[in-house]
């Protein structure tokens, strides 16, 4: 019975070791360095989400005025 216990002893004590020793331990971050975080965040992405919507913006604008265009030319062609 001792014989059995002790081993499960040691790999509960070696596990217990293992698991409060890895990673870091935790640091709450403070208001500025949230604010700090959260504006690099913004400024990383703003550029990008910029080009993003205006080159729909433009796709669309493309799309309405082709497509009024050739309303143009049907009704130029019908009335004739």
């Amino acid at each position: 019975m001792k014989k059995g216990i002790i081993p499960i002893m040691v790999a509960a004590c070696a596990s217990a070791f293992i698991v409060s020793s890895c990673g870091e331990k935790f640091t709450p971050m403070t208001q500025d360095q949230i604010n700090a975080k959260v504006d690099s965040l913004y400024n990383a992405q703003k550029d990008a989400k910029m080009q993003e919507l205006t080159a729909a913006c433009q796709a669309t604008l493309d799309q309405k005025v082709d497509q009024k265009v050739e309303e143009m030319k049907n009704a130029e062609t019908a009335s004739k």
